[in-house]
């Protein structure tokens, strides 16, 4: 395991998550409705409800995205925890981001590209994100207030 941003209450926010018995669980119907309605809407291939643990982003909710973990440093959504006060994190083109640029996800062609998450609050805490991923580039005129304040309305 790689390092990665962490908030400050971290410890805290992990047992609060760990507190909610939702990990490893089952997949929900409406979290896989809400997953594969942001990909239709959005017009991305990848859409995921992430829950962050202490070592690894879950997935509850994975449309289009294989697997149902990944390890905390190469989740985005790892730096979307960090950011006070808790806000939508939107990344255009990850190979331009001093962040993202090295990620194992980014690096290869057809990596990652795109990232918009927006923070699921539970407690005052961000427990993880539900988030939207391309393989290409987005332009910034296509992801103004309006589209991140729909997104952030599912969150």
């Amino acid at each position: 395991a790689g390092s990665f941003p962490a908030p400050v209450n971290d410890g805290e926010r992990v047992a609060i998550l760990r507190s909610l018995n939702v990990l490893d669980t089952p997949p929900e119907e409406a979290f896989e409705d809400i997953t594969k309605m942001l990909t239709v809407v959005f017009g991305v291939p990848m859409a995921i409800v992430s829950l962050v643990d202490a070592d690894r982003a879950w997935f509850k909710s994975s449309a289009g995205f294989g697997g149902c973990s990944v390890d905390r440093s190469q989740a985005f959504c790892t730096h979307l925890l960090c950011l006070e006060p808790p806000r939508p994190l939107l990344v255009l083109d990850a190979t331009k981001d001093d962040r993202f640029k090295n990620n194992p996800l980014v690096i290869p062609d057809g990596g990652l590209r795109f990232y918009a998450g927006v923070p699921l609050m539970v407690r005052g805490h961000a427990m993880g994100t539900l988030c939207m991923l391309d393989v290409v580039v987005h332009p910034a005129e296509k992801w103004g207030p309006e589209r991140m304040g729909i997104l952030a309305s599912f969150g």
